[in-house]
């Protein structure tokens, strides 16, 4: 080989070298970008210092809030934690509807929709993780590839430690139940520990967070790590220094007006069971008690979020990081005689979200009506990440609002609790169910103790609401082919089951002449109620078919099935 073939032969080399290195390197536009830190809450209340209340010591929450921007109008499009982190992590608003036939939605079937903001983030060039609960079951197959660690959700060995306190209550008879199931009047249960803070998963998960930030992220990248912690959700545990924060009767029961009955307005929530109502179990001294267990749970939550930012600011990266604290719904704590969230209530849709990023002035408060529909569209605005071709986003960027709290904006989000379909406005909660119209005027009427629905001088009001209810779209569009892992999903369960198995219309149309009949619609429920060994009310499937037959020609159409559900 002669000197000028040696000569080329190393050019090519060197310049090879050179592609190869910069089409694996972080892109100067990457690098630039700022890092991410996602807190999620389970079950917070915004009942906190930071939200001008003083039912739970949160310091780390407080001042972040003094840091960042405060959103005060909150709301989850569905108040339960699987849908309610779905739409966080898709961007897209769920309803959590039997979509396929009559079997509920499920949380790998919502993720599977399209690409959550994780996964976008990390094809932009973040090197990114999760820890805790982020989505409602840890992170599922489908959306692995959205991390590069995917950290364990936790919490298993939690529900174990109830036994032996929730025995010390008195309450033994309802402990194997809430073990097996973790429902029943024991799931109540609070229990104060003799231990570290990560005797518990929520310390172990601050701990595993600090050591993404000091030791295992790429340097060369900006990061994105969303951090779950399972607290203030029930059973209200947390490490004694917590409860000693609190006196034995510092727990607040909600506010009753005096002539209220002692009742829940079951058309508000979603089904009746025995803690749902005044003294079924749960008496005043009780509920103290179990009050107080929440806010030491919530306090034990903020203090993990605190250390991870201190971390931050050890680290020298506080400023370039955008922090989130959100939680995914409210919470009832003896609000209207519930103790539950999934509710219609506008207490079990309210969370707080407190947002900083860099050049955002701190302190402000935007009380602009928002939702978890938003975040998606907000957090790629503040990386500088653009959407990619063929997500589907429901909400906008709430970046105007960081900016300029008094930015116009559309003062109105959509929310669902099992069927019952409504909106929040400045001013108004309004909501519809297949027996009831709810109207409420928050701003005279705050904890919604005077039903507006039926008063003949809101009619327009309802009518108008009912008209934007009845438009907005759930899910997604029918045409829209989501992700390459929802399409073999979908494939992969219509080569199970048949059509009419996963069709709920073309189950109930028996005849097949494009219409439900009330015959069609009762005989097909009387056969699932005897299926099931239930009790056949056809009463009650009388005013269903009727909440679904919105223009009263008693004849359900695909549409009027398809926009009811879903």
């Amino acid at each position: 080989m002669n000197q000028k073939t040696v000569l080329l032969t190393l050019l090519c080399a060197v310049l090879l070298g050179l592609s190869l290195s910069a089409s694996t390197r972080p892109s100067k536009e990457s690098q630039d970008r700022p890092n991410l830190i996602f807190f999620a809450f389970d079950d917070l209340r915004p009942q906190i210092a930071a939200y001008g209340e003083l039912e739970a010591i949160t310091p780390n929450l407080d001042a972040l809030a003094a840091e960042g921007v405060r959103f005060n109008r909150n709301y989850v499009a569905y108040p339960l934690c699987n849908p309610s982190r779905a739409t966080m992590l898709t961007g897209i608003r769920f309803d959590n509807r039997p979509v396929t036939g009559w079997k509920p939605m499920s949380h790998t079937d919502m993720i599977n929709t399209q690409m959550t903001w994780p996964r976008v983030l990390r094809e932009a060039g973040y090197w990114t993780a999760a820890r805790g609960k982020v989505y409602h079951s840890g992170v599922p197959n489908a959306d692995k590839s959205a991390w590069d660690v995917a950290g364990s959700k936790g919490g298993a060995n939690e529900k174990k430690m109830a036994s032996s306190v929730v025995e010390s209550e008195g309450r033994k008879e309802h402990v194997e139940q809430y073990l097996k199931t973790g429902k029943g009047p024991a799931a109540l249960a609070y229990f104060v520990l003799d231990g570290p803070d990560d005797l518990l998963n929520d310390g172990q998960t601050c701990d595993d967070v600090i050591s993404y930030i000091k030791e295992q992220r790429d340097p060369k990248k900006p990061f994105a790590i969303a951090c779950g912690f399972l607290r203030p959700h029930m059973p209200w545990a947390a490490p004694k220094k917590y409860f000693d924060m609190y006196s034995e009767d510092a727990g607040e029961l909600a506010y009753r007006p005096r002539d209220a009955k002692k009742k829940v307005d079951l058309e508000e929530v979603t089904k009746k069971n025995k803690n749902d109502v005044w003294n079924e179990g749960v008496d005043d001294e009780l509920a103290r008690k179990l009050i107080r267990g929440y806010m030491a749970s919530t306090s034990y939550a903020d203090a993990q979020m605190g250390k991870v930012i201190e971390a931050l600011k050890v680290e020298g990266i506080y400023e370039n990081t955008i922090i989130v604290a959100w939680g995914d719904h409210g919470y009832h704590l003896t609000d209207h005689g519930l103790w539950r969230k999934n509710t219609a209530y506008h207490v079990s849709m309210r969370s707080p979200l407190i947002v900083k990023a860099p050049g955002v002035a701190g302190g402000q408060v935007v009380d602009a009506v928002v939702g978890n529909v938003d975040l998606y569209p907000t957090l790629l605005e503040l990386t500088g990440v653009r959407k990619p071709e063929g997500v589907h986003l429901h909400g906008k960027s709430l970046v105007p609002l960081l900016y300029d709290s008094e930015a116009d904006w559309n003062n109105l989000t959509y929310t669902c609790a099992k069927q019952r379909y409504g909106l929040v406005t400045d001013r108004y909660r309004f909501t519809i169910s297949e027996n009831k119209v709810s109207l409420y005027d928050l701003e005279n009427d705050p904890h919604e103790w005077n039903n507006l629905g039926s008063h003949p001088e809101y009619a327009g009001l309802v009518k108008e609401f009912t008209a934007k209810v009845d438009g907005v779209v759930w899910n997604l569009p029918k045409n829209h082919s989501g992700t390459d892992e929802a399409t073999q999903f979908s494939e992969a369960k219509s080569n199970k089951k048949s059509e009419s198995e996963w069709d709920w219309f073309s189950a109930l149309d028996a005849n097949k002449n494009g219409s439900v009949s009330m015959t069609e619609w009762l005989k097909r429920s009387q056969a699932k109620a005897k299926k099931k060994g239930d009790a056949y009310n056809e009463a009650k499937q009388k005013r269903v078919f009727a909440g679904f037959d919105r223009d009263g020609d008693g004849l359900i159409s695909r549409k009027e099935l398809e926009r009811r559900n879903g």
